[in-house]
């Protein structure tokens, strides 16, 4: 990997520690970034060959390959399944039609996006459920180690700016768009009682709970394009 893709990936994982609001904004980027990758794969290869590429894009830029340790196996395993998952969904989504014309490929990533920016939008409704930012800054422990520093709590006004950011691109969808956004909603809604049990959960786990509701998105989305 180059030394200026290097700073522009690191630069993009910078901008995830903006205010929780725009939080799906970076989500879109994201989301383009990969259509991007997509679109210009899939003029040289299969597009088979061309969502994988752009699925190792997208892992690169949201930072979901630096944090695997032993203690986090289980949540691993759970990303290796999601991104299977994803595969195979967004292998049958090259094929979708968006109802209103867009140049060849382009579908795929503005699909993409509506699923990066709504998955976002409900991290953000998570983060307002936890605790406080004093509660979840670096904290020395009695070894001397510090416990990793984790997003603060987001208020009501941030989660709502971010669920209307979030939810705009799946809007343009129509209703495979909204029925994207409701089984993502169900998914977050199922993962509520898990959340309670942890009041601090770690960036892995957000990590996770992101990559399930943007699952969800797309398998919603490809159910209701069979029957339109």
């Amino acid at each position: 990997m180059s030394i200026e893709w290097r700073q522009s990936v690191l630069a993009l994982q910078s901008m995830q520690r903006a205010p929780a609001r725009y939080l799906p904004l970076v989500g879109v980027l994201i989301g383009v970034v990969g259509g991007a990758v997509y679109w210009l794969a899939a003029q040289l290869w299969p597009s088979s060959v061309a969502v994988v590429l752009s699925l190792f894009a997208i892992s690169l830029l949201s930072g979901n390959m630096n944090e695997y340790s032993v203690a986090k196996l289980s949540l691993l395993w759970t990303d290796l399944f999601v991104l299977l998952v994803k595969y195979n969904v967004l292998m049958a989504l090259t094929a979708a039609n968006l109802g209103f014309p867009v140049p060849a490929n382009v579908a795929l990533g503005f699909i993409m996006v509506c699923g990066q920016a709504a998955s976002r939008a409900l991290l953000v409704s998570v983060l307002s459920s936890r605790v406080s930012t004093n509660e979840t800054r670096a904290s020395a422990n009695d070894d001397g180690r510090s416990t990793p520093q984790l997003p603060p709590r987001v208020s009501s006004q941030d989660v709502g700016v971010s669920l209307v950011l979030g939810f705009a691109p799946a809007a343009l969808l129509g209703i495979p768009g909204l029925m994207g956004v409701a089984a993502a909603i169900v998914m977050r809604l199922g993962l509520a009682a898990y959340l309670k049990r942890d009041s601090a959960p770690s960036r892995t786990l957000l990590n996770t709970i992101q990559q399930l509701t943007e699952a969800c998105f797309y398998l919603g989305a490809l159910a209701t394009w069979k029957y339109i």
